[in-house]
């Protein structure tokens, strides 16, 4: 029975992803996974509750490997921040049809039975966050803040980049953007600046410079030219 509801979800979502949510039809889900009518209606009553199902699950699997490092309770902040990007990036590149499929849904109703789920599933872990950073908003290694806008600092930026690495717009792993993106995050949560990473050296070039001394009446009185390295700011 749970393989019948799997392989209709792996179903409905390459067909939403390949024809988009609004082109694909019950009937075309139905097919694809072999499936009677009577079978798809006992699991899902239409194809807003399939899109439901795939967030709801999609979601629940990514916050698996927050909770495991809640559960880890990691010692500092630095390493529960590069946990968290850490663990988003990865998640991302193992699922990267359901990270599609996230993104182009948005969000749920919070009305509906998906949305009432999602955000029950936010509200726990949330709450599991809040205690373990407790000690360290206390402590001041952390500025006092709410949850949602800790989550935008920490994940904010590794969205916009899953995105475009989702869209083909990046090369190489998602992964390498990892300590980068941690570091902003930690000084973003700690109010600090982000020490820039060393890159590639910018070579020296050589330019001529002209100098000239000028007399008091502003004429020139003498000039010389001069070899000089120049280095970008």
């Amino acid at each position: 029975m749970a393989d019948t509801r799997r392989r209709i979800l792996d179903v409905a979502l390459a067909c939403f992803l390949t024809d988009g949510y609004e082109q694909t039809t019950i009937a075309r889900i139905r097919e694809g996974s072999g499936t009677s009518n009577g079978a798809l209606f006992h699991y899902f009553p239409s194809k807003e509750a399939i899109a439901e199902a795939l967030y709801v699950d999609a979601i629940a699997s990514f916050q698996e490997g927050l909770w495991d490092l809640v559960r880890r309770k990691p010692r500092s902040l630095r390493s529960a921040v590069h946990g968290a990007v850490s663990h988003q990036l990865r998640w991302t590149e193992q699922h990267a049809d359901q990270a599609r499929f996230v993104y182009m849904r948005g969000h749920l109703d919070w009305d509906s039975p998906g949305g009432a789920e999602v955000l029950t599933l936010n509200r726990e872990l949330a709450a599991a966050f809040r205690t373990w950073m407790a000690p360290l908003a206390e402590s001041g290694e952390i500025r006092v803040t709410s949850v949602p806008v800790i989550s935008a600092i920490v994940g904010g930026p590794a969205h916009a980049i899953a995105r475009r690495w989702l869209a083909g717009q990046l090369d190489g792993p998602l992964t390498s953007f990892v300590d980068e993106l941690a570091d902003a995050a930690l000084a973003g949560l700690r109010g600090t600046r982000v020490r820039a990473r060393p890159g590639p050296a910018t070579p020296a070039r050589q330019g001529q410079v002209r100098i000239e001394l000028l007399g008091e009446d502003g004429s020139v009185i003498a000039h010389g030219q001069a070899t000089a390295h120049l280095v970008p700011p």
